[in-house]
């Protein structure tokens, strides 16, 4: 479905008369974005120059399942769980009880996505290199992109973490706890023993030659960590032999390892601005812990986890209410995540919940917990109850860690339901209501899907700093 995804997609280079080094300033022609230099050009390229290429490995290694249309949005799986063994002998004429049978469902819901550009006609009549097909390059590697970015978000809230050493919580890691071979098996011996297969089983598989081994996606960073020990194997000494993966760098403990540059890597800064506010709210317990995540405005990715701050509200008092204000860096876009507890460091990361909805600018002021708005901000109440928001908010060492994340998977691990294949746009030429001189056009696609966990045994995440980051 998303071959042609992976194509080389490129931008514009319109250098200027005088050939002088750098970029040159920016010009709008719809919504479509040009380079402009002196009114005299002398010379456009032909070629166009790459952009940074994206390596997708998600959707590749899913199940795939198509959800018929006409058929609702919801797809369900649904799983046979290992009937009990007998813990007694017959007695004789009597049959004993009855095993129950028991099942485990697993419902994903698809969700549509789709964006598009908007080209003038006087782009088309100036700009060498055609617009249009420029524009159907970068839709189709944003649409892969996308692809990649929902199933990490749903991947990302796997059960099973890994951590090196005896590390048992993200905010343990320091610039030395680097993943290891020691890692790799601790991880490798869990999901075989709670009963994983290897992606490709040698018996009857779509492709014996891919071998029955589990397989692990990391980012180039874990990838020299790993690669590092003595015992890996570069695919280069065995690729006559087997087939490989796409993007196998090599195999370590029963795993082969594929290289992404998609993943994230999360980083931490300081604590946001907080500040409590006396009477007029509504926070039942006295202590309140606040993070930002900041997500890229590039891909969306939540990147940045600020270092958490927590303010006393005082003995007593269970109807104050904090202000937070959001960090001061356009680089993201934010959210709040708030915890309150009845004693002091227990509101911990795991109960960790949004403040609001939607993203927030930078250098936001609001108002958690207050009903009044006694202070002119914006008022979010505070969450207690439901599911936190996702693993991902885990608390970040110090305000300099960096910490790198991998997966390993066995089959059947995760799926991705198709309800409407990816299908790209295109206007005509011409008038058309809301553009009766015909002065632009668009170019987009649209999709309708959903990643799902189908098993929480069959898959983990290792998160760690590098040693070469």
């Amino acid at each position: 479905m998303f071959n042609w995804l992976k194509n080389v997609c490129l931008s514009l280079l319109m250098p200027s008369m005088s050939g002088s080094a750098g970029e040159t300033t920016s010009a709008v022609l719809g919504n479509y974005t040009v380079q402009s230099g002196s009114d005299a050009i002398q010379y456009i390229a032909q070629k166009t120059l790459r952009i940074a290429h994206k390596v997708l490995r998600f959707y590749d290694l899913a199940e795939k399942a198509k959800l018929p249309s006409r058929e609702s949005k919801t797809f369900q799986y649904t799983r046979y769980e290992r009937l009990p063994l007998p813990i007694a002998t017959l007695i004789e004429t009597v049959s004993g009880t009855p095993a129950t049978m028991a099942i485990t469902t697993v419902e994903a819901t698809a969700e549509q996505w789709g964006t598009f550009v908007t080209i003038s006609d006087v782009a088309e009549l100036t700009i060498k290199h055609s617009p249009f097909m420029k524009a159907n390059e970068l839709l189709g590697k944003n649409s892969g992109e996308l692809v990649e970015r929902e199933c990490f978000n749903v991947l990302v809230t796997g059960t099973s973490i890994f951590f090196p050493g005896t590390i048992t919580a993200r905010s343990s890691i320091t610039s030395t706890d680097v993943v290891g071979v020691d890692t790799w098996r601790r991880m490798v011996a869990d999901i075989r023993n709670k009963g994983a297969d290897g992606m490709q089983r040698s018996k009857d598989a779509e492709d014996n030659e891919l071998g029955d081994e589990y397989i692990a996606v990391l980012d180039p960073f874990m990838e020299f960590d790993v690669s590092s020990d003595p015992d890996f194997i570069d695919s280069v000494k065995y690729a006559a032999a087997k087939r490989l993966w796409n993007g196998e760098i090599g195999k370590l403990v029963g795993t082969r390892f594929l290289r992404s540059n998609s993943l994230p890597t999360l980083i931490s800064s300081a604590a946001p601005t907080q500040a409590t506010n006396e009477g007029g709210g509504n926070i039942p317990l006295r202590y309140v812990r606040t993070i930002c995540v900041g997500y890229d405005t590039t891909f969306n990715y939540p990147t940045l986890i600020t270092q958490a701050v927590e303010n006393d509200l005082g003995a007593g008092d269970t109807d104050d209410s904090v202000s937070v204000t959001t960090p001061n860096n356009s680089a993201y876009r934010w959210k709040i995540f708030t915890s309150n507890s009845a004693s002091a460091g227990a509101a911990t990361a795991t109960k960790y919940r949004q403040a609001g909805s939607g993203f927030l600018a930078q250098n936001v002021t609001v108002e958690i917990g207050d009903t009044a708005n006694a202070n002119g901000t914006t008022i979010f109440a505070l969450v207690t109850s439901g599911e936190s928001a996702g693993s991902i908010l885990a608390e970040m060492q110090s305000s300099t860690s960096k910490v790198h994340v991998g997966f390993l998977f066995g089959r059947e691990a995760y799926t991705v339901v198709d309800l409407q294949n990816l299908t790209s746009t295109l206007t005509p030429p011409g008038a058309s209501t809301g553009d009766e001189l015909g002065l632009k056009r668009s170019v987009g696609y649209k999709l309708m899907f959903k990643c799902v966990i189908n098993n929480n045994n069959f898959f983990s995440r290792v998160e760690a700093e590098s040693a070469f980051d």
